[in-house]
């Protein structure tokens, strides 16, 4: 009886509830004489019985409630919000479409008034290339759905999770920069009156921005609330953090055992992304074309993908190290999903593109680079096993 006139005052009485550390909220517990009845009846109730049942009661309220001097009490975050899995879903498939739209938009005839595709494989093929980057968004974005529906903030508090929220935060932070200078990103070169690729303007700009810079708010977000207490609330210290992290990534890239070919194969994968990565942002044209084989179209807009792909490889680099790679299966699908993809486009450019190679002047001024990126993709495909 003592046991439920306890839980009965919990739900009767109002408590200080705190989020990262700051309250919301003073009920009748702040006063004195509630506080004192109220901590001798949960005294009393827990020490009158010696049932196993009630100890893992008083456990559980225990962590759940922090009693304070003067009253103030807590309810500690037990789990991540339920809201947080459909937030996630919600931004993946805007970034999914807004993607979508840039590539369908982008590769085709008109773009610019004039720029008239050799047929209709042509676009198609090209358009393929690039979009093979949405199984690996589409990966990373379930896995973290995956993870905020576990018990605690433990899992989105793993190294991975972290990892995946920032990576998805820069990508769409880029996105919105490329969006934002498109006209100048995909200007061609010696064109009169002046004339671009991409032009964004109006509703269409502030929907594509809008949809980049949620997810990007969404994940940056769930990234802070991941990091330790005393990090999360010194924001001058994060990009110190993330420095440290990035450079001790890198010099953990050489697989663990060169007699295990997964990790081989996810270090290699690590490394190759990084390099195309690279290429397409710093390198010059016609060298950043690879391997989007887009022109100037999306070549620098693709690599904000291939940046996340070095991510997830390495991710599953260290899952294959620490034994858990089985757990990780939707990135590692996202892995083989982008590879598929991406060499399905390029078997469709050599053997099914009639204007092939006459109408990719740029992958023809980098044969080399062109035919190592192939190759490099078919690694995607070997199996975990």
């Amino acid at each position: 009886m003592k046991l439920i006139l306890t839980i009965a005052a919990c739900f009767a009485a109002s408590v200080i509830v705190e989020v990262d550390g700051k309250a919301v909220h003073t009920g009748f517990l702040s006063r004195q004489p509630f506080k004192i009845g109220f901590d001798n009846a949960v005294h009393s109730a827990f020490q009158t019985s010696s049932s196993s049942s009630l100890t893992d009661v008083k456990k559980d309220f225990v962590g759940a409630v922090d009693i304070r001097g003067g009253g103030r009490s807590a309810v500690l975050a037990a789990k991540p919000p339920a809201i947080l899995k459909w937030a996630y879903s919600a931004a993946g498939l805007a970034v999914t479409a807004a993607y979508a739209t840039i590539v369908l938009t982008t590769i085709r005839s008109n773009q610019p008034l004039g720029a008239i595709m050799p047929n209709w494989q042509h676009p198609l093929v090209n358009q393929i290339s690039v979009l093979s980057a949405i199984p690996l968004i589409a990966s990373s974005f379930l896995s973290l759905r995956k993870a905020s529906c576990s018990d605690s903030w433990d899992e989105l508090s793993s190294t991975s999770c972290r990892r995946q929220n920032l990576a998805l935060a820069a990508a769409g932070v880029g996105s919105c920069l490329w969006i934002n200078f498109a006209a100048t990103i995909t200007a061609v070169p010696g064109s009169s009156p002046a004339a671009s690729h991409a032009v964004y303007n109006g509703a269409m700009k502030a929907a594509l921005i809008g949809a980049y810079g949620s997810a990007a708010a969404l994940t940056g977000a769930v990234w802070r609330r991941s990091l330790p207490e005393d990090v999360r609330n010194d924001p001058l210290s994060w990009p110190g953090r993330v420095a440290d992290g990035v450079a001790k990534s890198i010099v953990s890239i050489a697989p663990g055992s060169v007699n295990d070919p997964v990790n081989v194969k996810y270090a290699l994968l690590t490394s190759g992304f990084l390099v195309l990565t690279a290429i397409q942002t710093l390198g010059p044209h016609p060298l950043a074309v690879i391997p989007s084989w887009t022109g100037r179209r999306i070549s620098r807009l693709f690599p904000v993908w291939t940046a996340l792909a070095a991510v997830t490889a390495f991710d599953l680099k260290e899952s294959t190290e620490n034994g858990v790679l089985a757990t990780r299966r939707t990135l590692s699908n996202g892995i083989k999903g982008m590879g598929a993809v991406h060499l399905a486009s390029k078997a469709g450019a050599i053997f099914l593109d009639p204007s092939f190679p006459g109408s990719y002047h740029a992958v023809v001024m980098v044969p080399g680079w062109a035919a190592a990126a192939i190759a490099f993709f078919t690694l995607t495909l070997r199996p975990d096993e």
